[in-house]
């Protein structure tokens, strides 16, 4: 940082020695470097100037402290770099005019450059996503673990909630994701028939990142997956014990934790591909009257009960994260993993776990939404995945 300032300070000494025909470089802190020849790399801009000593020099600048560049001199630039930069120079001389307005008090000058810098499009650091949709929608599942399989019209719910971190001059990234799906049917218009779910499903997913490289293609990574369902369900998949044998699912009974520490390639914004050499599941039921079925955990402790929680070693671990948009009209948000115990017993241990969301714009935040998982686990034979989809209209926003 010190150097910097240096080279600001001579920059500005100098500035009337130089030639009119040069490029100014605009800093945050409303400061102007005169200099020539400025080259990009991916964290900063070199560039010549002219010291205190009227002598030709080279140095650099790191690019989070730049504001805008100025080109004078004959330079190729593409048309995003030229769009960039003329807002970025409106927008100082509008800063400017507004430091200068006499008819302003400070308050009100502080509200304009809010709103000045408000409506600058610098990328975020921090960026959020919020959708939502409920209505008739369409659901096919296949292999259902705790009753029959449904297909049809359903009433259906979703939430999709996203909070990412990323910025250019940091190595650490991360994305949080957290996606619930519920949906019910009921068979018939008679009073005998009972609602049931089709689907209620509570998933989140983390991935925390440490880039290697300046690159920011390999990182050292962790991916954490948990899974729950929200509403209590009786045997059936009734909201009411229609056949007196009790609850088999409520919150957190039971909860699915994988953890995946590994190095992830990321040669763009768009695909993730995330090698675990070592991952590990934690599968609980916190419910007493749900555990004592033995649904979900088979273990016992030494006094013969069903035991609260257990520990898995899943050996290695492949997360395939595909994130795409196409012009505004087409998203799709891809997740699935594959573990194994090792690759070699891939068809006899191993777990398969995917999401897959693909939204349709219809008009403005309003989406056409397909969304499908599948689970399944390679130890049980025959090999039957569960697999779940439903159709439905939906609100999605990104800011």
């Amino acid at each position: 940082m010190k150097k910097h300032l240096l080279i600001l300070f001579s920059c500005m000494v100098v500035a009337f020695k130089m030639n009119a025909q040069v490029d100014t470089i605009y800093t945050k802190g409303n400061q102007q470097i005169l200099c020539s020849k400025i080259k990009e790399t991916a964290e900063e801009y070199k560039f010549n100037y002219t010291n205190q000593n009227n002598e030709k020099a080279r140095s650099s600048i790191l690019k989070y402290l730049v504001d805008s560049i100025k080109f004078h001199t004959p330079i190729v630039l593409n048309k995003k770099q030229e769009k960039e930069n003329r807002k970025k120079l409106e927008k100082l001389k509008q800063e400017e005019n507004l430091i200068n307005d006499s008819t302003l008090s400070n308050k009100a000058k502080r509200k304009k450059k809010r709103e000045l810098a408000a409506n600058t499009n610098l990328p975020k650091a921090w960026k959020y996503t919020v959708g939502f949709g409920i209505n008739l929608g369409n659901i096919i599942e296949f292999n259902n673990p705790s009753g029959t399989d449904k297909k049809g019209f359903d009433a259906n719910a979703m939430l999709d909630l996203g909070l990412n971190y990323y910025k250019d001059q940091k190595r650490f990234n991360m994305s949080n994701e957290l996606h619930w799906n519920v949906a019910m049917q009921k068979n018939g218009l008679t009073s005998a028939a009972h609602v049931q779910r089709t689907a209620d499903v509570l998933t989140t997913l983390h991935d925390f990142s440490e880039a290697i490289g300046k690159t920011k293609k390999w990182n050292f990574n962790v991916i954490t997956k948990t899974n729950t369902s929200v509403f209590t369900i009786f045997n059936g998949d009734f909201f009411t014990d229609v056949n007196r044998l009790g609850k088999i699912q409520k919150f957190a009974s039971p909860y699915d934790i994988i953890v995946s520490p590994g190095i992830k390639w990321q040669p763009n914004q768009n695909v993730r591909l995330s090698l675990s050499p070592y991952s590990f599941n934690i599968l609980g039921v916190k419910n007493a009257g749900i555990r004592n079925k033995g649904i979900f955990i088979t273990d016992t402790t030494a006094s013969g009960a069903y035991k609260k929680s257990v520990f898995k070693r899943l050996g290695a671990e492949i997360n395939f994260w595909y994130d795409k948009q196409i012009k505004t009209w087409l998203t799709m948000q891809y997740r699935i993993g594959i573990s194994s115990n090792y690759f070699e017993k891939i068809t006899k241990n191993g777990l398969l776990d995917g999401l897959f969301i693909t939204r349709f714009k219809l008009i403005k935040d309003i989406y056409l939404t397909h969304r499908a998982g599948i689970r399944g686990d390679f130890a049980i034979t025959p090999f039957k995945p569960y697999y779940n989809q439903a159709i439905l209209l939906s609100y999605s926003k990104r800011f």
